[in-house]
């Protein structure tokens, strides 16, 4: 019985670790990008209005973050994602284009 509640727990651990392994795109959002976006991208973001997530296509998406983090894409909100994105490697902004484009 110990045996078993040693592989299970140590399953669930691997599981776990896997899971989070590289980032996840959703939590990711949830956690960087969904309080101005939206949980679901359908708020634009900043008082005087902004850009609205949802229904863009992952290839937008992917091309506008990558243009934030290159410097040659965006307006007044510039600098803001210019920061947001400067340390995300690539793997993640194309996996968060992913799940983005998805709402």
């Amino acid at each position: 019985m110990k045996k078993v509640l040693i592989a299970l727990s140590l399953c669930l651990a691997l599981g776990a670790t896997a899971a989070f392994a590289g980032g996840d795109a959703a939590e990711f959002y949830a956690k960087r990008c969904g309080n101005c976006h939206g949980e679901d991208g359908s708020k634009t973001s900043g008082p005087s209005g902004g850009v609205m997530l949802k229904g863009q296509s992952a290839e937008d998406i992917k091309a506008k973050l990558m243009g934030y983090k290159d410097g040659s894409y965006g307006g007044k909100r510039k600098k803001t994602m210019m920061r947001m994105v400067e340390k995300i490697d690539d793997k993640m902004l194309n996996d968060l284009a992913t799940h983005i484009g998805g709402f």
